[in-house]
């Protein structure tokens, strides 16, 4: 039986055990540098980091590789990334550092290899890296400087260029959800100007309006109806009552929409959900005004669908 004709359960299983192979190889380096060989530097565990790149990038390169062999390239040479980027960065003394490093090996690793989970884990090294400076630096408007990513994630995916870089796309798009949940997740809720989060809305706007327009636009002589206008109006609304997260999750939904990923719908309706709950718990108003709030929200979401179907019946009748 092929690799590729094994059930999903055994891959599963086999790729954890790579994985885990992995890990430990990764700390048997540690304790040779650090142990044996008595070396407190950052450049020598970069230069371990590097060993294991260079292993992790050989293996996944070789055409007769099984499925083992191959999830255990991806773990080593994303183990060596990261050793390497904080090496650097540990030397350095500044975590800084380890951005230019990172997405340096990321531009590397998109240009030697095919391997999508390896460039998803690197080119997030380097949004992880880039993340960690902004906490430790304490940047002001960080939800708003972290937002900038979404537009050329977004760009990324709708116009790929000639060399696929799929993967690095994703987690620009990702970088302001994931951050919102894990990094501010108290301050996040909060509307303060050391925050920011108002540009972050406003950048979600702008490109929930270019996703509608582009979708208009594939529909050959059809312009804006009724229905249409009227969930726009209740779009913007609800990004603006919202917090940066909702309007980020309506943003991902209205992605999905318009180039039809399941993956991608699946992906914002949980990170709505999330938000909406956080955000409920999180508002400092007493339990009847949240519950004003909240149906206020969902009585304009249920007008704008009423408007849209109202329009696809009534272009439906006229055919």
């Amino acid at each position: 039986m092929t690799d590729e004709r094994l059930p999903w359960y055994v891959k599963l299983v086999v790729g954890i055990g790579a994985w885990i192979t992995a890990v430990v190889l990764m700390f048997l380096g540690g304790a040779i540098v650090f142990v044996a060989l008595e070396f407190e530097t950052g450049g020598a565990l970069a230069m371990i980091g590097a060993a294991y790149l260079w292993l992790g990038l050989w293996i996944i390169r070789q055409p007769d590789r099984g499925i083992f062999a191959n999830q255990l390239g991806v773990a080593t040479a994303a183990a060596g990334a990261a050793l390497v980027s904080g090496g650097f960065a540990a030397e350095a003394e500044e975590v800084w550092i380890g951005i230019p490093v990172a997405a340096a090996i990321a531009a590397a690793v998109f240009m030697v290899s095919t391997n999508r989970i390896l460039q998803f884990l690197t080119a997030a090294l380097a949004a992880g890296f880039f993340v960690a400076t902004l906490v430790t630096e304490r940047t002001p408007y960080a939800l708003d400087i972290v937002a900038l990513a979404t537009p050329v994630g977004l760009y990324l995916l709708l116009r790929s260029p000639k060399r696929d870089i799929t993967p690095a796309a994703i987690v620009l798009l990702l970088l302001f959800p994931l951050y919102s949940i894990f990094i501010v997740p108290d301050a996040y809720w909060v509307r303060d100007l050391e925050t920011g989060g108002w540009i972050a809305r406003t950048i979600h706007m702008a490109l929930f309006l270019w996703l509608v327009s582009l979708h208009w636009k594939q529909r050959a002589n059809q312009g804006l109806n009724q229905g249409a206008i009227a969930f726009i109006v209740a779009a913007l609304v609800v990004c603006v009552l919202l917090p940066p997260g909702g309007s980020a999750a309506l943003l991902i939904m209205t992605f999905a929409y318009v180039t039809g990923s399941m993956p991608f719908a699946t992906l914002g309706v949980v990170l709505q959900a999330q938000y909406m709950v956080r955000y409920y718990y999180s508002l400092e108003m007493s339990l009847l005004n949240k519950s004003f709030l909240l149906m206020a929200v969902g009585a304009i979401l249920l007008v704008a669908w009423w408007l849209a179907e109202r329009g696809r019946q009534q272009g439906a009748t006229h055919e």
